[in-house]
């Protein structure tokens, strides 16, 4: 109990105080937040990501492991999402909302400051290469779940090749692997600016709480991905890394990262695409509050892998 209570006060209050911060914020006072999102997406992720690439010692057996790992969660996530969808026989829009909630987690704006608060940096560039994978998912099967197959190939490629956070894993892994030191003064910059990246996110999470219509949530559409991703998908990650054999502090991270709460993104590919908006909407927001709860156990079960 007291180690619970303490991750509770050193990982998730932080977190909530920030997103308070910024729910706050927005009602006292409109912010844009396509705005922070842009200056968080194409300055402040870039600059921690090869910051932290290159102070790390990251292997290609670590990053081969995350995308073993990846490939067989996220199969084993949308077969179990297609097969709840067929059970309760839903309609398609609302089995894409189902598919894409159970299947992508906010490994991006919860999960990295998780990482960072929890594990420090080695957990944080661990995050990283998962996060590109997910990243990479993200705008090609989500795509086409959301569009239910309307999206062309070649505009999922477009979407993967506008991330920045490709680009700078690129960047950051040249220079770790050719052995470049970073001049102290650019180094010193990325570090700065990097930094901000966990206030910026975790107040643009805040902020979109005040956009959320309650209405509706106690439909069983809602409740049912809620389940799926906060009890169901947390097994389904602990049986594959099981299965791969990882351990340690890859297996922590993994564990955790990939038991986030439902992507935030999703809603963006639910509105533009005609999945069930709403469903997608509270799956988020629900499964994030409850997760103030839940995460420190999620840590504290991954501490024993």
């Amino acid at each position: 109990m007291a180690h619970y209570l303490s991750l509770l006060s050193t990982v998730v209050l932080p977190i909530a105080v920030v997103g308070l911060l910024g729910f706050v914020l927005q009602k006292w006072r409109k912010v844009d937040t396509r705005t922070l999102a842009d200056v968080s997406l194409y300055i402040l992720a870039p600059c921690l990501v090869i910051d932290a690439l290159t102070h790390s010692s990251l292997r290609g057996h670590t990053v081969g492991m995350v995308a073993a790992f990846t490939v067989l969660q996220t199969a084993a996530t949308w077969i179990v999402a297609k097969v709840t969808a067929k059970l309760f026989r839903f309609h398609p829009e609302i089995e894409g909302a189902v598919t894409l909630t159970t299947i992508f987690g906010n490994a991006v704006n919860y999960g990295l400051p998780v990482l960072m608060l929890a594990y420090g940096t080695s957990g944080f560039v661990i995050g990283t290469s998962y996060v590109i994978g997910q990243i990479v998912l993200l705008n090609s099967l989500g795509l086409y779940i959301a569009s239910r197959s309307r999206v062309k190939p070649r505009e999922a490629i477009v979407q993967v090749l506008k991330l920045p956070l490709i680009y700078a894993v690129l960047i950051g892994g040249v220079v770790t692997a050719v052995g470049w030191a970073v001049p102290k003064g650019i180094a010193d910059a990325l570090h700065l600016v990097g930094n901000a990246y966990s206030a910026i996110v975790l107040l643009i999470l805040g902020i979109h709480f005040t956009t959320i219509q309650w209405r509706g949530m106690w439909r069983k559409e809602v409740w049912i991905p809620i389940v799926l991703r906060l009890v169901i998908v947390p097994v389904l990650s602990l049986a594959c890394i099981l299965i791969l054999g990882i351990h340690g502090l890859l297996a922590e991270v993994l564990f955790v990262q990939s038991s986030m709460p439902a992507a935030v993104n999703s809603v963006i590919l639910a509105e533009k695409f005609g999945s069930d908006r709403q469903v997608v909407t509270l799956t988020v927001a629900i499964t994030t509050l409850v997760s103030f709860l839940s995460l420190p156990l999620l840590i504290l079960l991954g501490h024993s892998l």
